[in-house]
């Protein structure tokens, strides 16, 4: 007895067995490649024993006697049906008057909206069996994961936003996180978006985030939904974070109500930019100013099946205090979203630590975001961070640079202090993040925290049960 049966034309079998392939990841899929002997008894007993049938319609297959046969077979068993387009041709009737999914500029991204579409379709008719298996890659194919977004903004930071940017475009940064705030016309931004144009026209994914850090850290209360509109008209960018400023309020009674408000941010961004809106979603305030952990895993799961986000945004800072219980909290997340039929890949906002990095990782969390980069330097035999102006101590450490564009600004004399370690740093994370990519993948997460973290790894995941699981 299967799960899903798959309905699809010979001519089709190659795009049929890509999307058996999704499929048989959280369920049990049959398609008549498994067949051996007579076909007709075969195939009767297969759909009148499966849950939910899976037809794929195009130019070909829509015609077509032997799925067609197929297809009445499922209505004549009164199994549920879910046609996929595929081509430019509609569903035959009467199956084009169902809820089809629309995959004519499917490339096979696993990521796809309608992919995922098709399988919350899915999972309202039988339930998956197996949790979804983790991405190697978003934004078809552009972002690898696990990745870092090295950010750039105005507040204490050692560069001002256009030199960041520069210093990343010049590094060849695969994709870098920038502020809204720093983007605003009033701050005369038109060096800053120069760079962005240059960056982005060399290849570089630019992540535009809400703005609203440097208005609370700086105390602008005139900082709103309406001035991230405002920059998402002009500055160039793939994705945007929704403003998330609502969260400071207070003004969330209950988990409903929240999922509701990331809806509404999500929805009211994503009409002035045709580039995806990340929905940021925090932890409930509590009176005394703390945060309420046990519902943040229902809400970013709530949030993941109303909306089918490439990303959903955590700020680390509410996901507890020390890195242990935030470790436990990314950890319940992940767990709940894979009782989900797809694979939600999670970011945690403002974290560059090299420590944390990988242990949030392990947890599940895939792309993160820190101002380390440009705010401190790093011991690239410790995997630590210091205070900027020491980075006299590990300008020895030219020996490990890998980039040979950080290789030619920090042996060039007449570079300044600052951008040598600006360079330094950052042809560090690059190596850091395509080495932890490179464990991930191959299943060896635990490896890299030992590695990374020696002994204390060890302690930890006894603090953390089920880290690197």
């Amino acid at each position: 007895m299967s799960d899903i049966y798959i309905i699809y034309a010979r001519e089709d079998r190659l795009i049929a067995k890509e999307i058996y392939g999704l499929l048989s990841e959280p369920w049990d899929t049959w398609w008549d490649d498994y067949i051996v002997g007579p076909y007709n008894p075969t195939i009767e007993e297969e759909i009148q024993k499966t849950s939910c049938v899976v037809a794929l319609f195009t130019e070909i297959s829509r015609d077509k006697d032997t799925v067609l046969a197929e297809l009445e077979l499922a209505r004549r068993y009164k199994k549920p049906i879910i046609p996929i387009q595929l081509g430019k041709s509609e569903p035959t009737y009467p199956y084009n008057i169902n809820s089809k999914i629309d995959l004519q500029d499917w490339k096979g991204e696993a990521d796809h909206p309608e992919v995922l579409l098709l399988k919350i379709k899915i999972s309202t008719k039988v339930a998956p069996n197996k949790k979804p298996r983790r991405l190697s890659a978003i934004a078809n194919d552009r972002i690898p994961l696990p990745t870092f977004f090295p950010s750039v903004s105005s507040h204490e930071t050692q560069l001002i936003p256009s030199d960041a940017v520069a210093a990343l475009r010049i590094f060849e940064a695969p994709n870098i996180l920038v502020s809204a705030y720093d983007l605003d016309k009033s701050r005369a931004p038109e060096e800053m978006l120069k760079e962005l144009t240059e960056y982005r026209d060399s290849g570089g994914f630019v992540l535009i985030d809400s703005g609203y850090y440097e208005a609370f850290r700086l105390k602008d209360k005139s900082w709103n939904a309406d001035s991230l509109k405002e920059v998402l008209s002009h500055a160039p960018h793939d994705w945007a974070f929704c403003f998330d400023g609502v969260d400071e309020t207070g003004s969330r009674p209950d988990p409903a109500l929240a999922v509701e408000q990331i809806i509404n941010a999500v929805e009211r961004d994503s009409l002035f930019t045709s580039a995806p809106v990340i929905p940021i979603v925090h932890a409930l305030k509590l009176e005394q100013g703390e945060r309420e952990l046990y519902s943040i895993q229902r809400i970013v799961r709530e949030v993941a099946v109303k909306l089918n986000p490439p990303l959903i945004g955590i700020p680390e800072r509410d996901l507890g205090f020390g890195l242990i219980e935030r470790a436990k909290t990314v950890l319940a997340i992940r767990q709940e979203l894979s009782q989900l039929p797809f694979y939600q890949p999670i970011h945690i906002l403002g974290t560059g630590n090299p420590w944390t990095i990988p242990v949030l990782a392990a947890a599940g969390a895939d792309t993160f975001d820190g101002l380390e980069w440009c705010r401190m330097v790093v011991d690239r035999a410790s995997d630590r961070l210091h205070h900027f102006q020491h980075f006299d101590l590990f300008i020895n450490q030219i020996g490990m640079v890998e980039s040979p564009v950080a290789r030619v600004y920090l042996e060039n004399e007449g570079i300044t202090f600052s951008t040598k370690a600006v360079f330094h740093n950052l042809d560090y994370y690059d190596s850091f993040i395509r080495e932890m990519r490179k464990y991930f993948n191959e299943d060896n997460i635990e490896a890299f925290l030992v590695y990374k973290m020696g002994q204390t790894a060890r302690q930890f995941m006894q603090k953390v049960p089920g880290l690197c699981e």
